[in-house]
């Protein structure tokens, strides 16, 4: 789905003026892109890729910003045009598909449609597993949320390996017991990740409290008819009062134990898919 330049709640539309934004112009071509003043500029999400790219790149958050710029440089070329996926919390995603052939450095404002929050709340299935409260394979935790948009990656023309995240919702704590609840957004009531040609999911991170890195991905036991192949949650606007969940150690960031062994999940593992 491509957003066109217009004047209405949801879109991205182009300011006939420039204001003075905040963000550093580095480079003699770039697309700014403005934050109205009930955006947080630390939450705000970008992922783009400029026409000429395999990879793209994703904008780097600061906080008390005014607004974004992106280099739209290639090889010292200017690029023809540029395609973008935007978050911020509390509001829809957006896309900007944009040709910039023939413009000067274009300003954009994104303009927020509210989307209301639901909650998840789930427990962990392998309580052996937990070393005190939010501490998890021996790691001190802090569980995100993030949404795997399918969709954005033939709209950014991306290859099949590269997928695009988008963190969702507040960070949460386990409890003594293995319980936590979550808050995100309601998904099913975007316009873009609710619609039916627009796939994707939901997948619970534990996140090393200090240095972020991956330590388990919570997949989905039981109730099964809510879990998706990569052991993801499904895009639905109410969810169980309580979801059984699995810990499934990440391999590209191995979990140990207070010796210092490597500790992955069993042949049992409920995690396996």
């Amino acid at each position: 789905m491509e957003h066109r330049l217009a004047g209405f709640s949801g879109t991205l539309a182009l300011l006939a003026a420039f204001c003075s934004g905040q963000t550093p112009r580095s480079t003699s071509h770039y697309v700014e892109i403005e934050l109205p003043p009930s955006v947080i500029s630390g939450n705000f999400f970008v992922r783009y890729v400029l026409t000429g790219q395999d990879f793209g790149g994703w904008v780097q958050p600061r906080s008390g910003v005014s607004s974004y710029g992106i280099g739209t440089t290639i090889e010292g070329r200017p690029a023809t045009g540029i395609k973008a996926i935007l978050y911020a919390p509390g509001c829809a995603i957006q896309t900007l598909d944009l040709p910039l052939s023939g413009l000067d450095n274009p300003q954009y404002f994104f303009i927020c449609q509210p989307v209301r929050n639901i909650e998840i709340q789930g427990v962990l299935a392998r309580s052996d597993r937990l070393h005190g409260r939010d501490r998890l394979y021996g790691h001190e935790v802090k569980l995100k949320a993030k949404y795997l948009a399918r969709w954005a990656q033939p709209f950014l023309q991306l290859g099949d390996s590269i997928f695009t995240t988008i963190p969702v919702g507040d960070a949460a704590h386990l409890s003594a017991d293995g319980r936590f609840r979550l808050t995100i957004p309601d998904l099913s009531q975007d316009p873009l990740a609710g619609a039916p040609d627009h796939p994707g999911e939901l997948h619970i991170w534990a996140e090393d409290e200090i240095s972020e890195a991956l330590v388990a991905q919570l997949t989905p036991a039981d109730p099964q008819s809510i879990r998706t192949r990569l052991g993801g949650l499904k895009v639905q606007n109410a969810y169980p009062s309580e979801i059984v969940f699995a810990p499934c150690a990440v391999s590209s960031a191995e979990a140990h134990d207070r010796m210092g062994f490597a500790i992955r999940p069993d042949a049992s593992d409920p995690c396996d898919h």
